[in-house]
């Protein structure tokens, strides 16, 4: 993958996880699966890839995942 790719994903997953609804986490599947009432944007990429942009952001301490498999902003 193209690492501009990969900066815009993540750029996404960091505006999902910054929006007031996701204050408590959001689950794997909130990120790129939003219900109607939803408002938070959602991250357009494929799984694989969406996956991959998470490890890279916890690799850099950027977010957390908790017991519960929850992703947080970190600080």
């Amino acid at each position: 993958m193209v690492e501009q790719d990969m900066d815009s994903i993540k750029g996404q997953i960091i505006n999902a996880l910054q929006h007031p609804e996701a204050e408590e986490g959001l689950y794997f599947h909130n990120l790129f699966h939003l219900h109607e009432e939803d408002e938070r944007p959602a991250v357009i990429a494929p799984q694989e890839d969406i996956l991959e942009a998470l490890k890279e952001l916890m690799n850099e301490g950027k977010i957390q995942m908790s017991e519960e498999s929850v992703f947080h902003l970190v600080g």
